[in-house]
């Protein structure tokens, strides 16, 4: 994956995302060095996310499959 600056934001309405287009499951690390299964969205503009708590990634691992 190209070098970027991956954030992990809250959803507003995550159920919205199971059914997109855009979004994939994924492996996060965060910045602890835990990991944790979240939704990893290729669409940058999408009006469901909620940055007020916006943390930084170290990197995602993306499930392509499905």
């Amino acid at each position: 994956m190209a070098r970027r600056q991956l954030k992990v934001v809250r959803l507003l309405e995550p159920e919205m995302c199971l059914e997109c287009r855009f979004a994939n499951r994924a492996d996060v690390e965060l910045e602890d060095g835990s990991v944790q299964r979240m939704i990893y969205c290729r669409r940058l503009d999408c009006d469901n996310w909620d940055y007020s708590s916006a943390e930084p990634a170290r990197g995602v691992t993306v499930d392509e499959s499905g």
